[in-house]
């Protein structure tokens, strides 16, 4: 791993941006330099270096945001996988309820300028390098603090929320899937569960770009209600693209899985693929939400929208290969990196950013038609 931006840290963001997203296209997900991401100093540094390899798709987006919100969006995110991190990979169930709960109260205490203990020492199950990547941010949240430390007092409450909201989502989460052998039954706990891991990000998200633009960082109920549906919409693409993964620690979103995930088996190729189309069709169903939302917020010409975009062409790009993957024909992906440069105009033209997003909508509501189907018996009821 190169760090070629350590040296530009002092510059305006609009000039390292261009870097950061070079950067974050460069780096070897599956194999992260472990030794070099926990040696980059100082704690923004670390930032930018460790969030493509806990953000993907959403890291580029995090990068194209506004200077103003960027940073405060990354050290959230980052604060959201550290906790996605401790449902994940702390299989003690103690340990990982202490830890989920630690988190929030650890910010109210920086907030008002307190004291925090120290951090938990914290055993991970790790399956390969990208989960010792997320393990390692979990273990340096203390430079993430730093960066809290230095937000506007607007922003700490934000952040404050988020992370609260996270946590007891996630708690509910560890709850469920204990109780229930590593499974979530049904479509009210599936949503509730989106909710908690991408709904709050995103509803985050807009609440920055409210308080961005001078309206303060409370929500309409419409808007709420968006950001809850594309969180749902864009966390699918996580679950739909880890499901044997998931598997094999024992974990499943879906009732029919539950035997597969008791056993920790991936084995069962077809009901796999007829699960995976199921939360694929639920998933593109949300689809129209991301335009609810776009509308709601207000989003005109800047970095939002070529952001908003960019991140609506990378979950096109998830979902047309989740499509070939579960059988079917004649779907078309472009390449990510196209997605973002083809994302940029939206910085100068809203209207522009909008009709490109009611387009990839369009295409992928079409697609919803050809997958109906393949999802058979197995849809969520």
């Amino acid at each position: 791993m190169v760090d070629r931006s350590s040296g530009l840290l002092g510059a305006p963001f609009w000039l390292r941006r261009p870097l950061l997203l070079l950067e974050g296209a460069r780096v070897d997900r599956d194999m992260p330099d472990l030794e070099a991401l926990g040696s980059l100093q100082p704690a923004e540094r670390f930032v930018w270096g460790i969030l493509p390899h806990a953000a993907r798709s959403f890291a580029p987006c995090i990068i194209a945001l506004p200077a103003r919100i960027s940073l405060p969006m990354a050290v959230g995110y980052l604060y959201c996988r550290t906790l996605d991190t401790y449902e994940d990979l702390v299989a003690d169930p103690g340990a990982r309820r202490s830890a989920l709960a630690a988190l929030p109260a650890r910010l109210e205490l920086l907030r008002v300028g307190e004291a925090v203990p120290p951090r938990m020492v914290l055993s991970y199950e790790c399956v390969d390098r990208r989960d010792e990547a997320h393990a390692l941010l979990a273990d340096q949240i203390d430079r993430l603090d730093v960066l809290f430390q230095g937000f506007p007092a607007p922003v700490q409450v934000a952040l404050i929320d988020l992370v609260k909201d996270m946590s007891l989502g996630m708690s509910w989460a560890s709850g469920v899937f204990d109780s229930q052998d590593g499974a979530l039954c049904g479509q009210e706990q599936l949503s509730e569960y989106c909710l908690a891991v991408l709904g709050n990000p995103i509803r985050f998200a807009a609440r920055l770009f409210q308080w961005r633009a001078g309206r303060g960082i409370d929500l309409g109920r419409d808007v709420e209600q968006a950001a809850t549906d594309v969180g749902e919409f864009l966390q699918l693409a996580n679950i739909t693209r880890d499901i044997e993964k998931d598997l094999l620690r024992g974990v499943c979103y879906h009732e029919g899985l539950a035997q597969l995930a008791s056993s920790r088996s991936a084995s069962d190729t077809e009901l796999i693929r007829s699960v995976r189309a199921a939360l694929t069709d639920r998933a593109i169903s949300l689809a129209p939400a991301y335009l609810r939302l776009v509308e709601g917020m207000g989003l005109k010409a800047g970095l939002m929208s070529a952001s908003a975009l960019m991140m609506l062409r990378f979950t096109e790009l998830h979902y047309q290969g989740t499509l070939t993957l579960v059988g079917v024909s004649g779907v078309e992906a472009g390449r990510a990196r196209g997605a973002i440069l083809a994302s940029l105009p939206g910085a100068i033209s809203g209207r522009w950013a909008k009709g490109r997003m009611r387009e990839v909508v369009g295409r992928l509501v079409e697609l919803r038609s050809k997958l109906s189907h393949q999802a058979s018996s197995m849809y969520l009821s």
